[in-house]
């Protein structure tokens, strides 16, 4: 035992001995890799940096594009629902008899073609209404079919007021086509009730 004790201790004073004459190289030897520790840690918490950076960016893009596209479905599906709109309108102002219920399928659907558009310029953030000249198209429309189909103009200037609402009516009536059609007392209650 007392000779085991002997070497470790003989084996402790050589370790001193050593680490006595190479201090400065070991602690040179720390120091260099207490260094290249640091250096990989901070291009490792920059590459970590630039990384996160990218993806943002690409979260950005890919964002943007999914927006982009659906902004174009929905205007793709507007000009269909358009197109369909028109098409329905023109098919009931071709039937030579129709009645108040007609015109207002046809009031109720340029609501709906209305309101469609108005959804698709708050969903797409980009003003897209319906065109004026539509607007006035299908006013017109239901007015001349009116006159086809021998309907009053009370009749028909209320259904026009609850399913279009005045705001619409008021901008899209053409004045002297209700003259025409159905004269200055017409023209008198639209003035007094679109002010």
């Amino acid at each position: 035992m007392i000779k085991n004790l002997e070497n470790i201790k003989s084996e402790f004073m050589t370790l001193r001995e050593y680490v006595g004459n190479n201090e400065d190289a070991l602690l040179e030897k720390i120091s260099g890799i207490s260094e290249m520790i640091n250096r990989t840690e901070t291009s490792s918490a920059e590459f970590h940096k630039k990384a996160d950076s990218i993806i943002q960016e690409l979260q950005k893009i890919r964002n943007s594009t999914n927006k982009e596209a659906i902004t174009t479905s929905n205007e793709v599906i507007g000009l269909l629902k358009l197109s369909k709109y028109q098409s329905n309108i023109r098919m009931l102002a071709e039937s030579k008899y129709g009645t108040l219920d007609d015109i207002e399928k046809m009031a109720g659907q340029t609501a709906e073609i209305v309101n469609l558009f108005d959804r698709l310029s708050i969903d797409s953030e980009k003003r897209i209404p319906l065109p004026h000249e539509v607007r006035q198209w299908a006013i017109g429309t239901i007015f001349d079919c009116a006159d086809k189909w021998e309907i009053r103009f009370d009749d028909l200037f209320k259904t026009l007021l609850g399913s279009l609402g005045q705001n619409l009516l008021k901008e899209s009536i053409r004045i002297q086509q209700v003259r025409d059609i159905f004269g200055i007392k017409a023209i008198d209650k639209i003035k007094n009730e679109l002010k």
